[in-house]
Parts: structure tokens; sequence; C-alpha cells
């Protein structure tokens, strides 16, 4: 059956390294870190002492009266806002050309506004009463909601809680809307904020988080390496523009890349869960994989990067190369493998989506983050080519996997170059934001300006053009 195809064409990235696509990427190629000690909690009865947190954040950067919204809204929905704002500003997009029906918004989130009810119970038991604001923020679609009302989206709006898997199965979810041909974009955010106390405390209680390296933050964590010991909590929020390719074309957008498949597959019957001896069940993790791969209409051949789950568990980073090598086969130790995480740690739903803007910005500049912290390869994981410097050349296929929480689900995102050269074009058009909408986008001015232009290495023919 013929499918509408998908583009990528804007990302908005608010994370521990950096907020915005330049900043992002630049601190991503660069190898920098965005560990440091918990600061966003009470983290003094937790064994492990190391987030990834988003530096001085203010909502009032991005919107008009934002340090008045933010008294009241949850953080995991302060990141999303942001990088909605961050994802159509890159678009370039005028929202009051889109017609809002046909304009769908996915919000991935793991979980939740937790932080709001464990307030809100620590409230009630010393007051016996609770905001009245409670029963709007305490529950998992609120972002969706207040984004829609703030952007004016008037088409389909949708909460996906998957784990962490959630910001890629929510651009999962988008994909296959604008294939059946029910919307013309969507916007997708995944965001989580996991460092609250309680949940410290349980993936403390799992094994799931790094404790060796409390007081060296920035090595703790270290995909593949034989001296991980777990993954590093922490916060932020990915978002995305997912158009028809027409409707993509008929305005000249920029394009980054093309969602060429997707794929989500479980477990099934007979999985226990088990925090620390689970069942190391490669089936699920390599149909996911060659799922996607099938979907997008390549071969395991054509792959020449993975942008890979790689959290630093011990566990499921042996599970997941593994699983590589099932897909592979001779092949692996030629195919090129990195992890964002070794800089960002594992933060629910903001990961994954997070991954999906590396995979964009890899194939758009021509180049592959470095993976950082990865000294002594683990043996167990197999003989993965895991790059410990940026490398420049130009991905064409390339593979975002994410593990959900237990082993039960995976999740893969096929993505890939758009052929035509003209696409590589950047800040020809000028940001004209909708009148009379409820919010104002700040600061003004600076987003009234075209983005910089850029593009690939050799785009033109030109070799030093900027990236």
């Amino acid at each position: 059956m013929d499918r509408r195809r998908a583009v990528i064409t804007g990302l908005g990235p608010v994370s521990a390294i950096g907020c915005g696509r330049n900043a992002f990427w630049d601190a991503l190629t660069s190898g920098r870190h965005g560990f440091g000690p918990i600061t966003l909690c009470d983290a003094s009865r937790s064994a492990s002492q190391v987030a990834a947190e988003v530096k001085d954040f203010r909502l009032g950067t991005y919107v008009e009266h934002g340090d008045v919204l933010a008294r009241r809204m949850p953080r995991p929905v302060q990141l999303a806002l942001a990088a909605a704002i961050l994802a159509l500003h890159d678009a370039e997009l005028d929202l009051s050309a889109v017609d809002p029906e046909r304009l769908g918004l996915l919000v991935g989130t793991s979980v939740g506004n937790v932080g709001e009810m464990f307030e809100a119970h620590a409230r009630w038991q010393a007051t016996g009463a609770a905001p009245a604001h409670t029963a709007f923020y305490t529950f998992n679609h609120a972002a969706a909601c207040l984004l829609s009302s703030f952007l004016d989206v008037r088409g389909p709006i949708l909460t996906l809680t998957s784990g962490c898997n959630s910001g890629l199965d929510a651009l999962g979810q988008a994909l296959r809307d604008i294939e059946a041909g029910a919307l013309d974009a969507a916007l997708v955010v995944g965001t989580d904020c996991e460092v609250v106390a309680p949940v410290l405390a349980t993936l403390n209680a799992s094994g799931s988080l790094s404790t060796r390296w409390n007081a060296e933050p920035g090595r703790a964590s270290r995909p593949f390496d034989l001296k991980r010991d777990g993954n590093v909590i922490g916060e932020g929020a990915g978002a995305l523009l997912l158009e028809s390719e027409e409707h993509a074309k008929a305005r000249h957008a920029r394009i980054y890349a093309r969602f060429a498949g997707y794929r989500l597959c479980s477990a099934g019957s007979g999985r226990e869960y088990s925090h620390d001896k689970p069942t190391l069940d490669l089936g699920p993790c390599v149909r996911a994989l060659n799922g996607a791969i099938a979907e997008a209409g390549w071969t395991p051949d054509a792959v020449d990067l993975v942008n890979a789950n790689g959290s630093s568990s011990v566990i499921y980073d042996r599970t997941e190369g593994q699983a590589l090598g099932a897909v592979f086969g001779a092949r692996l130790p030629e195919v090129r493998v990195h992890s964002q995480k070794s800089m960002l740690g594992q933060h629910g739903a903001g990961s994954s989506a997070l991954q999906a803007i590396g995979a964009c910005l890899a194939i758009r500049r021509g180049s592959a983050p470095p993976t950082i912290n990865h000294e002594e390869p683990d043996p167990t994981c197999g003989p993965l080519r895991v790059l410990t410097e940026p490398e420049t050349f130009h991905p064409k296929h390339v593979l975002v996997h994410s593990i959900g929480l237990g082993g039960f689900y995976y999740s893969v995102g096929a993505f890939e170059a758009v052929a035509d050269p003209m696409q590589n074009m950047s800040g020809a058009f000028t940001v004209r934001w909708s009148k009379g909408m409820s919010g104002r986008f700040l600061p003004v001015e600076e987003f009234q300006k075209p983005l910089a232009p850029w593009s690939p290495r050799g785009a033109f023919g030109d070799p030093d053009a900027p990236r």
C-alpha cells in the first residue's frame, strides 16, 4: 500500500548540554557532558549522587510571562513548551499558514508530572488540603493540553507513556498519522524530569543507577565500557516537527531527514520482570531493528550509523550489543555506533526524543558525535565500533534505538538523508508568527530573524561550506 512519506523539518533540544540546535550539537560533537551533583531535589539519602540537569533554565527565556507561568507549571511541561518553541522556530513555520485541524500534537513522557503528585501528597498530609490546580497539573496529559492551547493546535493531541521509549514512540505514532493522510504535520515532544527524590529512591532500589562515580560525575555514564555500573538520571526535552513530504516541499521547508521506518516490539509471553537478573532475550530487540530496516526499504548493509540506547546499564548495554551483532553479523565491526547518553544520561522520554534529534543533525551536518568514557570495551557487548572521537562523514541511513524499562519492549526509528540537494538550503525564510495567538515567543526580535545559514560539509560542491 502506498504511504505518504514524512520528513523532519524542525528540531528543538532542551538538554543538560545545551538548548537549541547549535548549542546542543556543538556540545555533543565536542564530547561535553552535562553531569554534576544533584540540585533539583534532596538527594542526601540517595546512593547515586549524579544527574544531568538543564542548567539555568528559565521559561521566561522562551515565552512572555514565562516566569509567572512557571510558578505552577510542572518542570516537565516547562521543558516541553520551551522545546516546542525551539522546534517551530527552527522549522521557520508560519502557524497561520497551517491548517490547525491538520496539525497534530503528540507528547511522550515516562514518569510525567510525578514530582507534582508527591508535592501535592506531602501538602495534603500536612494540611489536609491541596491546591485547586493540582487536578490538572498532576496528570500526564497536561503538557499536550497546555501546548495545544498555547499554539492553537486543533488537530488530535495524544500523550504516550511507554517509558524511556516514549519520545521515539510518539514520533512513530505521528509517522503513522501522516502516512495515513490524517495529518499534514505533527509537533512531537518527548519530555521528562526524573530528578525527583522518590524516583531516585525507586531506581536506587532496583540497582539501575551508577554509584561508583559520585566523586567524578563526568565519568559516571560509560556505555559499553567494562567499568560501567548503571544509568545516570536526568531531565530534558526534545521536540521535532514532522511533516508530510508534500507539505514540507510546498512551503519550501528545509528538510533534515526522512523518517523512513519505525518499529516497536515487545517480548511477549513468559517474560517476567527482574530488576537484577532479567531474561536476556535478544528476540524482540532484533525484531525491532530488522523491522525498522525493512519498513524503510533498506538492508542491514545500508546502515552506516547507530544512535544506540547505550545507557550504561550493565545488563542492557550487553543485550543491545549482542542484538546488533545478530542483525549485522560479520559486518558489526564496520558499523559506527555512538551513545548520546554518555553525555546526557538516561532521563525518560526526553532521552529518545533527543536521540532522534541527534540522528537528524548527524545526517544534516555530515558527522557523528563521540561516545565519552568508553575506555575499556566490554567484550560481552561484542566487537562494537563505538566512536570515541567525532567523525566527519555523510551518514545516509541512521538507526535510533531505545530500550524500555525491564526489557519488555524495544523501539527503533530509521532516518535517511533526502536526496534533493536543494534541501540543503537554510536561513532563506523569515519567521512569521501568527497574530492573535494566546502567547508570544521571546525574544521577539530574535525569533523574527532568519536562522543563521548553514549547510552540511560539501553542500553545493563547496568542501569548506559551513555546517
